[in-house]
């Protein structure tokens, strides 16, 4: 009975090679070009296996902030991408592909799909992205009033601005 926490405790580790593997292939393929919806697909479920495997295991920032990283890198490289074939989408394929590549996005308060979609359109992808914008480029962003009338109080909420709001 003493070996069986050893076998239990040698699959995660192979688990955990095998989703550091797993990851590193795909975001290699999409640094070298290789852009497909599925490559992003699988660049993202493998961050998110590796995420879920690690966050339990570390309180390491760093390794937290890396994993981060990683997936702005995926969301951005997806939004280009969506970008460039989102006219060749039917509706179904656009909402998959923003219900996993904005996420992000999604987790705001007052975005939806919609939303999310015309600022993946617009080319932002990230709350970073959005919360980067002065309150002026927010406001000249071509999107619906209705949408601009809950994205620009969202905007103003945002903890960085009220630094910033001085000088834009």
């Amino acid at each position: 009975m003493t070996d069986e926490p050893n076998q239990t405790a040698e699959v995660p580790a192979e688990q955990l090679r095998d989703a550091i593997n797993a990851l590193m292939e795909t975001v290699t393929a999409l640094m070298e070009g290789e852009a497909s919806q599925g490559v992003f697909e699988t660049a993202l479920n493998s961050h998110d296996a590796l995420r879920d495997q690690l966050a339990p295991r570390t309180s390491d920032s760093a390794t937290l902030a890396a994993l981060q990283r990683i997936e702005q890198f995926i969301t951005v490289q997806a939004g280009h991408y969506y970008q460039t074939v989102s006219d060749e989408f039917d509706e179904q394929q656009n909402g998959h592909f923003i219900a996993l590549f904005a996420r992000q996005l999604l987790a705001l308060d007052g975005v939806g799909p919609a939303t999310a979609r015309q600022l993946f359109q617009l080319g932002i992808f990230t709350p970073e992205h959005f919360f980067a914008l002065t309150p002026k480029q927010v406001a000249q962003l071509q999107l619906p009033s209705a949408t601009l009338a809950r994205l620009i109080p969202l905007h103003a909420q945002h903890p960085s601005l009220t630094r910033n709001s001085e000088t834009s």
